[in-house]
């Protein structure tokens, strides 16, 4: 089979190469035939410029990919949960150790023995993928295959905005970045009945733009008083809940100020500490008794909910695909992806 394969711990030393079609490891494993898988602007970019050193997440040789979606072509002698013929999406977190105190409450991603699918378990930028029967969801009867291959970020933002920020009916939530984290964080957001304001830059037009074709409000970052257009926005009153989904300092210093007394912000983008220090208002933090916290990954139980919203919001999610590419054109869509010329890039089998 075509697989797109980070060969050696060198950065950039990525190829598509003919790869072994993925064997059934065990009675309970699955194969299924991919049919689209993602690009994505963080994990993926990054661990294509990454070195690979010791200890490193990235685990070369290794196939790369880990937003996709398929059907299942064969099934372990043991399989219950799917059949032949399933349109599936796949949990990407992989092998638990299944008995440190992250797993016994159902937190895999942060278990330290799981193995991430696409950087140290073989990913979906292939035609064929492999894996236990316990890491596919069955999508919605009528979901598009290249709208089930949202299924992985839908689930990051569910974790961010459901599990970790809180969420409830009537609440006020602001969003950092329209990028397709922070729009899923949108679509999570207005699901469990929030009101939302999506906040971008001057050079993000589209992307803003994107945001109110689901539903949202939204403010551009060069505005003077953002706290004051905010409250305008939510009737007079601040947020309840921030969502950083850039993972920068700009991004929580903005944040903070936009935040109600009590309020809650969850970075739920990828920082970069070493070159983007973060400097944080601590005072303001003190006064207002903020609540500071992360979203990374998800937990099994964000997967059901993520495809749920997806159904929901299937034509608006369907539009955030900006182009399709096959697999010997891979450069092509992760150029669009790193310069920003499309929300999403999708391999297509």
């Amino acid at each position: 089979m075509k697989a797109l394969m980070r060969r050696s711990p060198r950065p950039y030393d990525m190829e598509v190469v003919e790869a072994p079609l993925p064997l059934l490891q065990g009675p309970d494993w699955v194969r299924i035939k991919v049919a689209y898988a993602g690009v994505c602007g963080g994990s993926d970019i990054k661990l294509m410029k990454a070195e690979a050193g010791e200890g490193a997440k990235l685990k070369p040789p290794i196939i790369l990919g880990h937003e996709f979606s398929g059907t299942v072509e064969e099934v372990g002698e043991e399989v219950t949960l799917v059949k032949p013929g399933d349109l599936v999406t796949v949990d990407t977190l992989i092998a638990p150790c299944g008995h440190c105190r992250y797993c016994h409450s159902g937190d895999w991603n942060m278990c330290g023995s799981r193995k991430g699918v696409g950087s140290s378990f073989p990913g979906g930028f292939a035609e064929y993928f492999a894996g236990p029967q316990a890491n596919l969801h069955r999508l919605p009867p009528g979901l598009p295959l290249s709208v089930g291959a949202l299924a992985e970020p839908m689930s990051c933002a569910v974790h961010i905005v459901h599990d970790q920020g809180r969420v409830q009916v009537g609440e006020r939530v602001v969003v950092i970045g329209p990028g397709i984290i922070g729009l899923c964080c949108a679509m999570a957001a207005m699901a469990a009945g929030a009101r939302v304001v999506v906040i971008g830059t001057p050079r993000g037009a589209e992307r803003l733009a994107a945001a109110r074709g689901l539903g949202c409000k939204t403010l551009v970052n060069t505005e003077e008083d953002l706290p004051a257009l905010v409250c305008e926005a939510f009737d007079g009153q601040l947020a309840d809940l921030a969502i950083d989904a850039i993972g920068s300092n700009q991004a929580v210093g903005m944040a903070l100020p936009l935040l109600r007394k009590m309020g809650r912000l969850v970075i739920g983008g990828v920082p970069f500490p070493k070159t983007d220090p973060y400097q944080v208002d601590m005072g303001l933090v003190y006064r207002n008794q903020l609540s500071i916290t992360a979203g990374r990954s998800s937990r099994p139980d964000d997967w059901p909910l993520a495809l749920q919203i997806l159904d929901r919001y299937r034509r608006q999610a369907e539009g955030l695909i900006g182009g399709y590419f096959s697999i010997d054109r891979w450069r092509e869509a992760f150029d669009a992806t790193i310069s920003k010329q499309m929300l999403k890039a999708m391999i297509r089998f």
